[in-house]
């Protein structure tokens, strides 16, 4: 099997996305940051082998234009087609000209990702995590 689809997380659900994040296991400012994204319809799950397999975290709060602020998929998922699925999900439910995301520059994995569905580098923040820059990425969505 595979993926089998891309939905609203639901509350009864914020136990399975702490599962699939790591630093949600041991953060309850993640696991707030995670249950106030389901409450306000921002989160979205994808399904893989019909068990959660990621979710990201997608409104449009930067600037009103469309951002990714969270993307995450469980390490035994990955290299599937889940990342891509859920980017691709977010670019559908984007009402803006462009969208934006940001990863840190520890994060090689994510900067692939983006470089492969064609985000362009878009600015730096050095303060957010010290000794690791908060990389910002855009992508034109003009149809």
């Amino acid at each position: 099997m595979g993926l089998t689809g891309i939905g609203w997380a639901r509350p009864e659900e914020i136990d399975r996305l702490c599962a699939v994040d790591p630093i949600a296991r041991e953060s309850e400012d993640r696991r707030n940051y995670l249950a106030a994204a389901v409450a306000r319809g921002s989160a979205y799950v994808a399904l893989l082998d019909d068990r959660i397999a990621g979710y990201v975290i997608f409104d449009h709060s930067f600037f009103e234009r469309g951002f990714v602020s969270l993307l995450m998929v469980e390490p035994g998922s990955r290299r599937r087609g889940v990342a891509t699925a859920l980017m691709r999900h977010a670019e559908r439910l984007c009402s803006s000209e462009r969208i934006f995301t940001s990863t840190n520059a520890s994060n090689r994995p994510m900067q692939l990702l983006l470089a492969k569905l064609e985000y362009r580098r878009s600015g730096e923040v050095d303060d957010l995590d010290p000794g690791d820059p908060e990389l910002f990425y855009s992508r034109s969505l003009v149809r």
